[in-house]
């Protein structure tokens, strides 16, 4: 019941893209029928309430006696689900990874057993995880559940902004790190995208800076990208203020 509740509080506070994003997940997992996807993607800048979207998925699915599990590719991001975990924690996937990589669950263990019975799985800051992870997990869900589907059938919501920081490739060029995304895979075909695009987040006074942020992540800016002059400090020597009580000709001889 509580978790139930946490649910129908989250869900008056929503916007209607947010509204239009959960309700579609949740009769993916509840109305299902064959011409639904399965695979979702959550896109969103900074500040649009993704968080807040999964968080309420969540509870609903929770408040109904379901199990439904909540990962994030670093353990900061993990925090801020319900019963977050990261990824690789929930998934066993090895720490060194190619294309062929499996992960490290077995089956008939109570661990795979959660993933069975898991109606749905939300994955936050997908954008930062290689494609060879997506690439295990699909290959260890299609094998626990005998099914060929993407991800064995398992409805799945990914979620993150492509505009903040991509997969880290080890002295990985622009192309390689970009061909590491999921978005640049076959497997992105079979995800349904969602947009969030109205900031939450930001008062009225940060909406130009929200809007400025953004126009800068979607490449639309074909100038010399220039801070706004309100991202400058008013005080000359900001370092120096802000440790008054160090003596810096002191530190530099």
């Amino acid at each position: 019941m509580e978790e139930q509740s946490k649910a129908n509080a989250n869900i008056e506070k929503l916007n209607s893209e947010q509204r239009y994003a959960l309700y579609k997940v949740i009769h993916a997992i509840y109305e299902y029928q064959t011409d639904m996807p399965k695979c979702f993607y959550l896109d969103g800048p900074a500040g649009t309430g993704k968080t807040f979207v999964y968080s309420t998925l969540l509870h609903a699915v929770r408040g109904k006696g379901d199990q439904a599990i909540a990962v994030a590719s670093t353990g900061i991001a993990a925090t801020f689900l319900s019963g977050g975990r990261t990824a690789h924690s929930i998934f066993k996937i090895p720490l060194t990874l190619n294309a062929t990589s499996t992960c490290n669950l077995k089956p008939n263990t109570s661990e795979a057993k959660i993933l069975l019975d898991a109606k749905v799985i939300v994955w936050d800051e997908a954008p930062m995880t290689h494609v060879h992870a997506f690439l295990a997990v699909d290959r260890l869900l299609k094998d626990l559940t005998k099914c060929d589907e993407p991800f064995g059938g398992k409805i799945i919501l990914l979620g993150g902004d492509f505009r903040q920081i991509l997969p880290v490739i080890l002295r990985g060029s622009r192309s390689l790190t970009v061909s590491s995304c999921i978005k640049k895979h076959r497997l992105w075909s079979d995800f349904f995208v969602m947009k969030l695009t109205e900031n939450m987040r930001a008062f009225d006074s940060e909406r130009e800076f929200a809007s400025w942020l953004l126009h800068v992540g979607e490449g639309e800016s074909r100038e010399k990208i220039q801070l706004p002059p309100f991202c400058y400090p008013e005080i000359q020597y900001p370092v120096q203020q802000l440790f008054s009580d160090i003596d810096f000709k002191t530190v530099t001889e």
